[in-house]
């Protein structure tokens, strides 16, 4: 699913001052100008009363807690209710879903139960983006790799964390990054009208239980091929060449899919890949194509481009000196080689912080901890839980980037971080 916003924040962003006026308010009349603060939202949609939102942004400011937590720990609203709140603001700044659709939605959580996005379908809301996530996540669901209510917890987190569906279903150890890979090529062939639904559900099943790449699959039962023999495609070059990560090729390729453009451009967009360097590869990509090149020679040119500035040809005697070397997948794999390097990659310090944290740790690796607290960098609670992820890291047991999106997704309501661990799928010992 398309990221509604890259840049989510938590909850203690969202604090306002007291609400006056009619908590009771219809929702058929409610007015564009209403604030879309996640106290107003859930007032206007009748979960609490404007004097307990009041009670609960007094405690909040008092005890120094995010606005969520209080409202949480208070009884005023539910976690689901809460969260729901947080989707539908981030759905709202993006012009995704009107205040009106909002407030109707959390109504129906409190009265009906069930998830935002299946309460966000019951009132007619076709928001593309999410209506694109549900059907990629059925294929999923029929084909026996993930259930519904990974589904509905992975909708809730892409919508929460503004990352797409498939890399959130990646980081919730749901699927591999092959059958995540094969499930969004699945979807394109059916799109294409290459394939049937049918036919796409049991080869994604095959595809996950014998860790196969898809189209392999669907040749070795008779169809037709679905690619030249040697036809690379622009994503699988660019992670061969080490340029771009797995994880980052199913978020744009979920993308290309969604918003219907070019998977060049999307990486372009994002800041992950150069123009310059999805140039060089759809050359590459064409000279593999007419068999000048093999793929493994021109990964390794397209990361001499990047590492030296050089152009993408080389005369015949330098190419011929290139040996097809396998090259390690992936641009990033855990673990840090220390906390502050940590601390700089999950991008929760400011740059101008960090360098005077490595001179601290370089001083005295124990003080780092104390200088964190002390320059209110962290409070006492935020240290603990990257204490908890650090140790898991090193231990093997989740990648920086996992951690990444663990801390992200805590931080919007806080609570307890061995919780949120256990909820994404990581259990302490």
């Amino acid at each position: 699913m398309a990221a509604p916003s890259k840049n989510p924040k938590s909850p203690t962003s969202t604090e306002s001052e007291p609400v006056k006026g009619d908590a009771k308010l219809n929702v058929g009349q409610v007015s564009a100008q209403i604030s879309t603060q996640i106290g107003d939202l859930i007032v206007n949609a009748g979960l609490t009363s404007v004097d307990n939102l009041n009670s609960a942004l007094k405690m909040s400011k008092s005890k120094k807690q995010p606005l969520g937590r209080v409202l949480m720990e208070s009884g005023l609203v539910t976690e689901k209710e809460l969260y729901a709140a947080l989707q539908a603001q981030n759905l709202i700044r993006e012009k995704l879903l009107s205040i009106e659709q909002a407030l109707e939605v959390l109504h129906r959580i409190r009265s009906h139960g069930d998830s935002f996005v299946n309460n966000l379908m019951a009132v007619g809301c076709t928001i593309e983006p999410i209506v694109f996530g549900v059907t990629l996540g059925r294929l999923f669901i029929d084909a026996g790799v993930i259930t519904s209510q990974m589904l509905d917890e992975a909708m809730e987190t892409s919508l929460l964390s503004g990352l797409p569906l498939v890399r959130v279903l990646v980081l919730h150890q749901s699927v591999t990054e092959m059958v995540a890979y094969a499930g969004l090529t699945a979807f394109l062939l059916v799109k294409q009208k290459r394939i049937g639904r049918d036919q796409a559900v049991g080869a994604l099943k095959l595809s996950s239980m014998h860790n196969e790449q898809i189209e392999e699959i669907l040749e070795f039962g008779g169809l037709k091929r679905y690619r030249s023999q040697n036809l690379v495609r622009l994503g699988e070059l660019l992670v061969l060449s080490e340029l771009i990560s797995e994880l980052d090729l199913l978020s744009c390729v979920e993308r290309t899919l969604s918003e219907a453009k070019p998977l060049g451009q999307i990486l372009v967009d994002e800041g992950i890949c150069s123009e310059q360097m999805v140039g060089y590869a759809l050359r590459a990509q064409k000279y593999i194509q007419d068999g000048t090149l093999d793929p493994l020679r021109a990964g390794q040119m397209l990361r001499e481009c990047a590492v030296s500035g050089r152009p993408l040809e080389l005369s015949m005697e330098e190419l011929a000196a290139i040996k097809p070397v396998k090259i390690k997948r992936g641009r990033y794999k855990p673990s840090p080689s220390g906390f502050v390097e940590m601390l700089d990659t999950v991008g929760l310090i400011a740059n101008r912080d960090i360098e005077q944290i490595r001179l601290v740790a370089e001083r005295d690796p124990d003080a780092v901890s104390d200088y964190l607290l002390k320059r209110n960098i962290f409070d006492k609670e935020k240290l603990e839980a990257l204490k908890v992820g650090y140790r898991l890291v090193e231990e093997g047991k989740m990648t920086v980037e996992q951690l990444t999106f663990v801390l992200h997704v805590w931080l919007w309501g806080r609570g307890d971080f061995a919780t949120t661990l256990n909820m994404l799928g990581w259990k302490l010992s």
